[in-house]
């Protein structure tokens, strides 16, 4: 499973680690970017609260450096993705909320 943003470093961080935190049996998240960018959101961290531990601090990838069976684009257009639309601007903590409960929905799916 890959949660792709704009740059890899921060909406897509913050869904990696909540999905990681909670995934059921056999399931594992990474995170990319449509262009990368250089360092992971200072933000992102400070969204997790208790699922800060999950966070990948790896420079952001690529899309086409990662792969995975299923593709969740967030707040970005990726073919062949389920599309995640955030109300809140980033890096509001609406914008984490929103993220933490469309994660925990992917997970009970998934279950």
């Amino acid at each position: 499973m890959v949660f792709v943003c704009a740059h890899g470093a921060g909406k897509s961080r913050v869904a990696a680690a909540w999905f990681n935190a909670a995934a059921p049996a056999g399931w594992r998240a990474a995170s990319a970017g449509l262009e990368p960018q250089d360092a992971v959101s200072p933000y992102a961290a400070g969204l997790l609260g208790d699922a800060a531990g999950w966070l990948d601090t790896s420079a952001p990838q690529a899309l086409a450096q990662v792969g995975g069976d299923l593709l969740v684009g967030i707040d970005c257009e990726v073919p062949t993705a389920r599309r995640w639309r955030l109300d809140a601007q980033w890096p509001d903590a609406a914008a984490g909320t929103q993220l933490r409960a469309m994660t925990a929905a992917l997970v009970e799916e998934l279950s």
